[in-house]
């Protein structure tokens, strides 16, 4: 499979994972039925975009990588591996992958904040409970999905291959 179909495909996978597991977290924290949602107390919905970035940054951009570069190890298509040999294998791969999902976290808390500051500093004081929900599906999606990309491009840039 090419690099482009590879990605696609880990893409519209993210996709769909984060947005069904944004709704299931959304009606486990916050519930069901409510007609709005206040963005601070009792109801905490700015602040519960921190946990959902979390996890959606970190899960988005660590399977991806661990199941495409699992894939495309140079064991696995029957390479020679080692020094000087320019595979990526070992304690090198380990902590690229460990920047990688760092890099995806840290850019999910900042979207995290960026979304709490823009409910607190907006003119409202609640959100209808619809449009909550819609938010939150929309965010975690586009979340995902950007995690995924950044992740898998890092890494076929730094296997330094066409194929996945």
């Amino acid at each position: 499979m090419n690099r482009a179909a590879r990605l696609r495909r880990e893409q519209v996978t993210s996709g769909i994972v984060n947005f069904v597991l944004s709704g299931a977290f959304f009606f486990g924290v916050l519930g069901f039925g409510k007609s709005s949602l206040h963005f601070a107390a009792p109801d905490n919905f700015a602040l519960d975009f921190l946990p959902q970035s979390t996890a959606i940054a970190s899960m988005s951009s660590l399977v991806p990588l661990l199941v495409v570069s699992g894939r495309t190890s140079p064991e696995k298509r029957g390479e020679r591996t080692g020094p000087g040999t320019g595979a990526a294998t070992g304690p090198g791969t380990t902590a690229f992958i460990v920047r990688t999902v760092l890099s995806v976290v840290v850019a999910g808390i900042v979207g995290a904040g960026l979304a709490a500051a823009f409910c607190f500093l907006g003119p409202g004081r609640e959100i209808g409970g619809s449009l909550a929900l819609a938010v939150k599906l929309v965010y975690g999606t586009v979340l995902g999905v950007s995690g995924t990309t950044f992740a898998l491009n890092r890494l076929f840039a730094h296997h330094g291959r066409e194929t996945a």
